[in-house]
């Protein structure tokens, strides 16, 4: 009895998350730390004031305007504001990349940067529904 509640609860788990993939969708996720580019990783911390479950990326988000919440810490150095919001406009099947932007390594300053790449399988899945990225 209790192997099949375990397995029911993982059965609709499963199934609310893949409902997310349903519909034309956008990724936000931490970028990789370049020191040629003099950029950092941080954490993503908040989609429209929410909690996310994992720092490194959202879960599938609808298209349009979001605020998303950021968080840099490093070993390096302290860098302000420790966390910053950003408005996004988010595209159809674009996953956003966000990394801390500095012009020295031990802080204190940073900007974001974001870069914007297609979702191939969600181009691919809502043809019609594709906006170019940014």
């Amino acid at each position: 009895m209790h192997q099949l509640l375990i397995l029911a609860a993982a059965l609709v788990a499963t199934t609310a998350y893949a409902g997310m993939y349903d519909q034309p969708y956008a990724l936000v996720e931490r970028g990789a730390a370049s020191e040629t580019r003099k950029e950092a990783t941080l954490a993503i911390t908040k989609v429209d004031g929410v909690g996310t479950r994992n720092s490194r990326k959202t879960d599938p988000i609808p298209p349009g305007k979001h605020r998303i919440t950021l968080h840099v810490e490093s070993a390096r150095g302290e860098f302000r504001p420790e966390f910053q919001d950003i408005e996004l406009d988010l595209e159809a099947c674009t996953r956003y990349r966000v990394v801390a932007s500095y012009e020295l390594k031990t802080g204190p300053d940073w900007k974001p940067r974001v870069y914007a790449e297609p979702i191939g399988e969600c181009r691919k899945k809502f043809p019609t529904q594709q906006a170019p990225a940014k």
